[in-house]
């Protein structure tokens, strides 16, 4: 084993460099990495190397675990770190802890070449977590080569945990193991498919250990443990475990490795290429039955095959292009320049936005007028005179503005047939936009297909049904503090139920009913009518289906962390 070996660096809070948090550091607890240790490292002679050290608890854990084995720690276990304050900090503690200084190597784990003499039986720990916007320059170059190399192809837009496992499945040699704690990214971000694909035929079990209660509580991410062993098997199997909290990870395994108790088995081609979400493997098992019967029937169409979905306008400068009607009246701004425009989800009480709705959001400050100035018109006076104001601030400096000719004209300013929430607390909400206001990139807009005999009502009125509600929460993603978060080519995926032309007019008055209740509040009490007109009346679920889809809801809310009252009502 070389003694050249680097990463990237997570901290203890007491011993943070300033560049801990651009490094992705998160502190893991002990016992966590106890597990890990425990199960991946199983004979004295095991080497082991944690690829980016930080805090030092995972070189604890495996030097307690190699003790117990009568192993030899200097020469077995190996440590990396890219953050030279970091690593200057933790050496002396880390050396009182009984590890060597020489096998505590500062460097950047990129640079290690995965060749027999620097490979490892064991590797754990915790990958840095840094978002692609961060994520970036000569770094990001070499990481994604380092990938590449492996034959992951991986985008340019993604986060650095992603090619940073890969190039530790490469530092495995054949039989070996890898423990570690991942972002839950890893099971539902499109690119996070091809290291899907990659652990599948580098290694012949691969298991994931999720928990109900977040190991990072105040981390804006869900996590996961994943241990995969056996390397250089092909096709390997995927199971899941799914745990209350870390308590329960003593009952996972027994001292040899085998499982205490019956796991999940996961379909890894399926979860690979995104024929089905890992969270569907979350679900009761007759929910998860009947959801997946739905996906393969003609019971339900994709969002997407009805509608167009993206995100809303980009200014780069909120503050200014966004006024409220006082700030453009006192501005003397001619009306022409002047968008009605929908900031947040919070503008919205019913299952359509109207022009009254929009003034009394923009009371609020939930909903202004855009500036919106087209490329190569005239512009008056009032607007010469705001404009340069706004050049006198410096406006024309930020991000989105210093890259757009002229910097004032904002672009992909559309009219949507209705809006899709971004982020949510109990579920998304699909709004028709009755108001003919625009969006930021805040909310999704939607514009039904061309052809397409549907309404924007009548999606509003699917939308509201449980079948639909489960797809939103099943293609999203959880965030902290109990927030689901939809993409665009999520929020595509969400399934609605099938409805013959017969039906429509039927469903369009409905939604006069429904926008009723959900405007007071009463949006479970318009989800049971939905489901008994839709789903019961028209394509025959029995009363028991929809109690189970409602049911699995409630399950992958509560899993998420949703408490109701706290994140509003929808």
């Amino acid at each position: 084993m070389t003694r050249s070996m680097p990463a990237q660096s997570k901290t203890l809070p007491d011993t943070a460099s300033p560049n801990s948090k651009a490094l992705g550091a998160y502190y893991t607890d002990s016992k966590v990495a106890d597990f890990l240790a425990v199960w991946a490292v199983r004979q004295r002679s095991d080497t082991v190397m944690d690829p980016c050290f930080g805090g030092g608890v995972f070189l604890r854990a495996a030097r307690r675990r190699l003790t117990e084995l009568r192993g030899n720690v200097s020469a077995q276990l190996f440590g990396v770190e890219v953050d030279a304050q970091v690593h200057r900090t933790m050496t002396p503690q880390l050396i009182h802890d009984g590890i060597t200084s020489a096998c505590l190597v500062r460097a950047d784990f990129f640079s290690i070449n995965p060749d027999a003499g620097r490979m490892v039986d064991a590797i754990i720990g915790n990958p840095p977590y840094i978002r692609y916007q961060r994520f970036s320059g000569a770094a990001r170059t070499v990481a994604l080569r380092r990938s590449d190399a492996q034959g992951v192809a991986l985008p340019e837009l993604c986060s650095s945990w992603a090619p940073f496992l890969v190039h530790c499945i490469a530092m495995v040699r054949k039989g070996g193991r890898l423990a570690m704690v991942l972002p839950m990214e890893l099971t539902h971000a499109k690119y996070a498919r091809p290291v899907l694909a990659h652990l599948q035929r580098s290694f012949g079990k691969v298991t994931f250990i999720t928990f109900k209660e977040k190991l990072f509580p105040d981390l804006n991410e869900d996590t996961l443990l994943l241990l995969a062993e056996e390397r250089g098997g092909k096709n390997g199997t995927f199971t899941l475990r799914a745990l209350e909290n870390s308590n329960q990870l003593n009952e996972v395994f027994d001292g040899l490795q085998r499982p205490h108790s019956r796991a999940t088995v996961v379909d890894a081609d399926s979860l690979a290429t995104g024929g089905s979400r890992f969270i569907e493997y979350l679900l009761p098992p007759l929910a998860k039955r009947l959801y997946n019967d739905l996906k393969m029937s003609s019971s339900a169409v994709r969002l997407g095959d009805l509608a167009e979905l993206g995100i809303g306008y980009v200014t780069g400068a909120n503050q200014f292009f966004h006024l409220s009607p006082a700030d453009a009246r006192d501005r003397n701004l001619p009306v022409e320049f002047l968008k009605p425009a929908v900031r947040r989800g919070r503008a919205f009480s019913g299952l359509t936005f109207s022009k009254a709705d929009w003034h009394e959001a923009a009371e609020n400050g939930e909903a202004s007028f855009l500036l919106h100035i087209p490329a190569g018109r005239a512009i008056p006076a009032a607007v010469k005179k705001y404009v340069a104001w706004g050049e006198s601030q410096g406006i024309p400096a930020s991000y989105k503005c210093r890259s757009r000719s002229p910097w004032y004209c904002v672009p992909h300013v559309h009219k949507a047939d209705a809006f899709v929430s971004y982020m949510s607390g109990a579920s998304p909400r699909l709004v028709v936009n009755k108001a003919s206001s625009y969006s930021s990139n805040s909310l999704h807009v939607l514009r039904v297909r061309p052809l397409v005999q549907t309404s924007p009502e009548m999606l509003a009125v699917l939308w509201l049904t449980s079948l639909s509600r489960l797809s939103a929460e099943i293609e999203g993603h959880a965030l902290g503090g109990g927030m689901l978060k939809l993409e665009p080519s999520e929020a595509k995926n969400v399934l609605l139920p099938t409805v013959e032309a017969c039906e429509k007019g039927r469903l369009t008055e409905l939604a006069v009913e429904l926008d009723g209740l959900v405007r007071v509040g009463r949006i479970n009490d318009a989800q049971t009518i939905a489901d008994e007109a839709i789903l019961e009346r028209i394509l025959g679920f029995s009363r028991k289906d929809c109690g189970l889809l409602r049911s699995a809801i409630d399950a992958l809310r509560s899993r998420r962390g949703y408490m109701e009252g706290a994140n509003g009502a929808a």
